[in-house]
């Protein structure tokens, strides 16, 4: 049975990937023309190389899978694409083709070895490089884990069960917390998933950790110039205009990413043996986020990157070189950056949304110590805690928070890593946190000062992106995390040189969690497809609001029939989200009626489900003579009054 259970996970893999190709979608031509390009590239390539696949056909058999995973997620990126560049999805097309030839040039020349290990990760660059559009990246990456970790080779718990159990155990309970509220559930998700990473790449070896970071330049090089491509083709857009948000992507994302490539490059930069052409690619990389920084403005992120530079030129370089690549940098930084800084609309040196940012963050920390102090609001704090009543809060402050809540039509986020996490946690969830990080570094048994010297470049960068998130909360972004995580990797600390008995009962532990989460993973991306396959199905019913969840059309209800019944166990398996699409597209009264039951036993903080029991009864003249009360438990619920906006 052993011999057979490597070739059941490969065949339950291939049927989960054609599973979801088989889900809805509205790009079916561009599904075609993907899934053509990919298999006729593999076997195009494994023609070409039939000799080698004849002698050991196990190798394809992995490019095979990775070529069919890095369709899929071409094809979600396609769903949700923004831009537009070419008809017919032509410019993903372009970069999809040039990422499978990316594939097949790292399996020509890269050891085996070393791309079966690559492989499944290289797949998800696209997903963890750039804030590429897609509903339920987890997917995926799960995927990705599973295609590691068929392999139990490829997972390094050696040296660190204890840590490994605890960490998965506490996840799970965040898991477990936020299950019904699916925002939240895609954060938690997010967080196994890049735990999960980091147990993988750790066992790497630090060419196959750096190979990966290029693969990430690589492809936010890429992805950008097709930005910049369709802003120059775009009459509309104005590079000096103020903008919240590029193609609905919000500019403090795309400026936090862009800081992190920056600080990659440069990290790369300073490795040994870096080829002029290597170094040119850096230079690209460099170019290409300090335009994102032109175009976004954004005045953390910017201010981070001087920090930096400041911090590098003074301890990294060497004394007879700091002049010169201090004029350099310099010159290139207010080069690209002068019409910008002096032309956009958003001024670089204004301050205004320093204040409304102090008061989130009292309100953060006063809702979370009166509310839920001990473990906080869960993963996705900011759409729970504008509903909670907080007493001593000045009227100054409420009035800032109710003005962003309004103009920008959210929820309001912390914008402060720190602030977040103990919304999140609470004190005894930043304790748990605090006590695993600590136990972790001090079992390497090596002292602080020769860590940070021998990881001096590393320390830089940690340093500049701590700072940075006290004034932004990007660190949960997928875009960013997979990056910090590769680099914490980088950071090597020596172990303690003990050598521990280990009875073989406690190996088979860890083994058997490994399988537990492999099949929650399964489990939870089942739900996720799902939810996506029908949300993109009958998406022309609905319009997404960021407070109601799904807004109907009264228009297109009328001409659809939906049959949506869902039992209350399927609706916790599902969460809200899906609830709320439901209840958005549900026609009949009694149905709807067991729906508003279902959402105040379901939901923890009931504004919403007054919100819609208000609608209903407005609609349908439900006891018209109940309305006052059902008026006045809304406004006690909601005191910033989020549902009495004029357009909901």
């Amino acid at each position: 049975m052993k011999r057979f259970f490597p070739f059941l996970i490969d065949a339950f893999l291939l049927f989960g990937i054609s599973f979801l190709f088989q889900s809805y979608t509205n790009q079916k031509n561009f599904r075609i023309d993907i899934l053509g390009i990919s298999i006729f590239s593999f076997i195009l390539y494994t023609a070409i190389r039939w000799k080698s696949f004849k002698e050991n056909p196990f190798p394809f058999w992995t490019l095979f899978l990775t070529v069919l995973l890095l369709s899929f997620v071409f094809l979600k990126i396609a769903e949700y694409d923004p831009i537009q560049l070419f008809p017919q999805k032509l410019g993903i097309k372009i970069i999809a083709l040039t990422w499978i030839l990316f594939l097949l040039f790292s399996f020509h020349f890269v050891s085996t070895e070393t791309f079966l290990i690559l492989a499944p990760f290289l797949a998800v660059v696209p997903v963890i490089s750039f804030v590429d559009f897609m509903a339920y990246p987890s997917i995926p990456i799960a995927i990705a884990l599973f295609l590691t970790m068929r392999d139990p080779k490829n997972l390094d718990l050696k040296n660190s069960k204890t840590i490994f159990l605890l960490s998965i155990l506490v996840i799970f309970a965040i898991i477990v917390r936020d299950w019904w509220d699916d925002f939240a559930l895609q954060r938690a998700v997010l967080l196994l998933e890049a735990f999960l990473f980091y147990c993988v790449i750790k066992k790497w070896d630090r060419s196959q950790v750096i190979y990966l970071l290029k693969a990430i330049l690589l492809f936010f090089l890429l992805n950008s110039l097709s930005i910049y491509f369709g802003i120059f083709k775009d009459p509309n857009f104005q590079v000096t205009s103020y903008h919240e948000e590029i193609y609905l992507i919000p500019v403090s994302l795309l400026a936090s990413n862009s800081l992190l490539m920056i600080m990659i490059s440069m990290m790369l930069w300073f490795e040994t043996n870096q080829s002029r052409l290597e170094r040119g690619f850096y230079v690209l990389v460099l170019l290409a986020s300090l335009i994102w920084f032109g175009i976004t403005v954004s005045r953390n992120s910017i201010g981070s990157f001087l920090l930096f530079l400041l911090l590098v030129i003074f301890l990294i370089q060497k004394p007879k070189n700091k002049r010169l690549v201090s004029y350099l940098i310099v010159f290139l930084v207010l080069g690209i950056g002068a019409y910008f800084l002096f032309y956009s609309e958003k001024s670089i040196l204004s301050l205004g949304s320093t204040s409304v940012r102090f008061s989130i963050w009292k309100y953060y920390i006063l809702a979370t110590i009166q509310s839920n102090p001990l473990f906080g609001f869960g993963m996705y704090p900011e759409n729970k805690i504008p509903f909670v009543i907080t007493s001593g809060f000045d009227s100054g402050s409420l009035y800032y928070i109710k003005d962003y809540i309004y103009n920008f039509a959210s929820f309001p986020l912390a914008h402060n890593l720190y602030i977040q996490f103990f919304g999140s946690f609470g004190i005894v969830g930043s304790i748990t946190f605090l006590s695993i990080l600590c136990f972790s570094f001090l079992r390497k048994g090596t002292s602080l000062k020769k860590a940070l010297k021998n990881n001096l470049m590393l320390t830089l960068i940690f340093f500049v992106w701590l700072i940075h998130e006290f004034y932004d909360f990007n660190s949960l972004e997928i875009s960013n995390l997979f990056l910090l995580i590769s680099l914490l990797v980088l950071y090597k600390v020596p172990e303690k040189n003990q050598e521990i008995f280990r009875s073989n009962n406690y190996n088979l532990l860890p083994k058997m969690i490994i399988g537990f989460v492999l099949i929650f993973l399964t489990i939870v991306s089942v739900r996720f497809a799902y939810i996506d396959h029908y949300t993109l199905k009958y998406a022309k019913l609905v319009t997404p609001n960021n407070f109601e969840y799904y807004i109907s059309k009264k228009e297109e209800l009328n001409q659809t029939q939906v049959n949506t019944p869902m039992s209350f166990a399927e609706n916790i398996f599902f969460g809200n989200k899906l609830f709320f699409y439901h209840y958005a597209i549900e026609q009949n009264f009694e149905s709807k009626l067991k729906l508003l039951r279902y959402c105040f036993d379901l939901q923890s903080y009931p504004a919403i489900c007054y919100s819609k029991l208000n609608q209903f009864q407005t609609g349908n003249r439900y006891f018209p003579e109940l309305k006052p009360y059902f008026e006045f438990f809304l406004d006690m619920y909601d005191p910033f009054a989020i549902y009495k906006r004029g357009e909901l």
